[in-house]
């Protein structure tokens, strides 16, 4: 049970960062008019491989630092 939460939670907090990235970058696509920018929406991409590796190779969800 406790392994489902801290799962739960990872994923609830990286979702989170994600939305406020692609907000983020949609704003900034937004007023500056430039499409370039959405290539900043890879380090979010990235955030999935990141959470993948994380929930793999931790017990609890998250790095102990």
């Amino acid at each position: 049970m406790c392994r489902l939460l801290n799962v739960l939670l990872a994923l609830l907090s990286r979702f989170l960062f994600a939305v406020h990235g692609v907000v983020t970058v949609w704003r900034v696509v937004a007023v500056k008019g430039e499409p370039l920018y959405w290539l900043l929406l890879t380090g979010v991409a990235l955030l999935g491989v990141e959470m993948a590796v994380t929930l793999k190779c931790t017990r609890n969800a998250e790095w102990k630092w």
